[in-house]
């Protein structure tokens, strides 16, 4: 009632002028009142218009436009220290890819030699050799060298003995040129801490990062496949125009000696905010054939550590957190639109909404950053 009376007399200042009745500390007081209402009135204007123009900027999809069509497959394989799979490796491609590259980075076993004695039946081989650049470096050197649609990032602890895996990546590819999706792993992803994939990834135990790997919960024409935010190596599988529009690995995210992860999850969140899908199926490939390099000794666990916390922020430096929003409901409307439950991984799917619920609560809004 006293608020009504005030902005009553206040309306009948302004024509009239004051009444008697209202003293000057009254008037004061009403007249900072209204301001105030005024001042948060405006307040949520200009909120409502800021969050507006960030959700615009934040659209990963308005521009979207179908992709070409791709036929050709190349096998970038980094190399080091590990000649004893080098002969699986080159006999499981033998056919299987159109175009095989070698980096062989710096290795002090026999590596070099036995590539070159493996490779040499094969027409459309090459193998580089950098003075140990570390894994990002050596893959962009690689990407250099293949000529193809698609390059597929493998590593020489995983024999890629799953026959058909890279004419499965070459059909995703094109059935969802419409959805654009352009990043493909073949090993596993991670829907807000909810992991997925065909077979178990073995972390390592020192990282004290222990994950169930549960099985992709969706399918496509027979094949295990889901859209999601992110694609794990290996293999890691870009679209050739796509891996140019984005500059490559980030080289900066390591030095020479530094752990070479987050740098497949930094790539997939990059290619997520220029409008580009991600996705994963299970290639079945022999996996971990010779340890984790990195976590060899009490000074390299350290050191991974304190690497896995800088990666961290600067990958949700990329879009403003890990799994964003737009991205994630993106992903769940394809599969659910496209894609068929998988019957018996109703788990997967469960886990996967109960925690990205939390991550829906606080969506990230803040300023997405492209590194090229």
């Amino acid at each position: 009632m006293t608020a009504k009376l005030t902005a009553k007399a206040l309306r009948h200042a302004a024509t009239r002028g004051p009444p008697a009745v209202l003293e000057s500390p009254q008037r004061m007081r009403a007249l900072r009142a209204l301001a105030l209402v005024a001042a948060a009135a405006a307040a949520r204007r200009r909120e409502k218009r800021a969050r507006t123009q960030r959700t615009e900027e934040r659209d990963f999809y308005r521009n979207a436009t179908a992709l070409s069509t791709v036929t050709t497959i190349a096998a970038v394989v980094l190399s080091h220290n590990h000649e004893g799979t080098v002969r699986r490796i080159a006999d499981a491609l033998d056919g299987e890819v159109d175009a095989i590259v070698i980096v062989e980075d710096g290795s002090t076993d026999n590596s070099y030699e036995v590539w070159r004695e493996a490779l040499r039946s094969h027409e459309n081989a090459v193998i580089i050799q950098t003075p140990d650049v570390h894994e990002i470096r050596a893959y962009n050197r690689g990407a250099k060298a293949a000529n193809a649609d698609v390059f597929c990032f493998l590593q020489d602890d995983d024999v890629p003995n799953d026959h058909g895996w890279s004419r499965r990546i070459l059909s995703l590819m094109n059935t969802f040129r419409k959805q654009r999706l352009a990043v493909l792993s073949g090993l596993a992803t991670e829907v807000c801490q909810s992991e997925w994939g065909e077979t178990q990834v073995e972390h390592p135990k020192q990282m004290k990062n222990p994950r169930v790997t549960r099985r992709i919960p969706y399918v496509y024409d027979g094949v295990p496949f889901a859209f999601a935010t992110e694609a794990w190596l290996a293999p890691l599988c870009v679209r050739a125009d796509v891996w140019h529009d984005l500059g490559g690995f980030d080289e900066s995210l390591a030095l020479r000696g530094e752990p070479g992860i987050g740098l497949d999850i930094h790539l997939s969140l990059r290619a997520g905010v220029l409008g580009y899908a991600i996705g994963v199926f299970g290639a079945l490939f022999e996996r971990g054939v010779g340890g984790h390099g990195t976590v060899s000794s009490p000074e390299k666990t350290k050191l991974r550590l304190r690497k896995r916390a800088e990666i961290g922020a600067r990958i949700r430096g990329v879009a403003g957190c890990r799994w964003p929003p737009e991205m994630l409901a993106r992903a769940r409307s394809l599969n659910e639109e496209l894609l068929s439950r998988r019957p018996g991984a109703d788990e997967a799917r469960r886990e996967a909404e109960q925690k990205c619920a939390r991550f829906r609560k606080h969506p990230c809004l803040g300023p997405v950053s492209v590194e090229r």
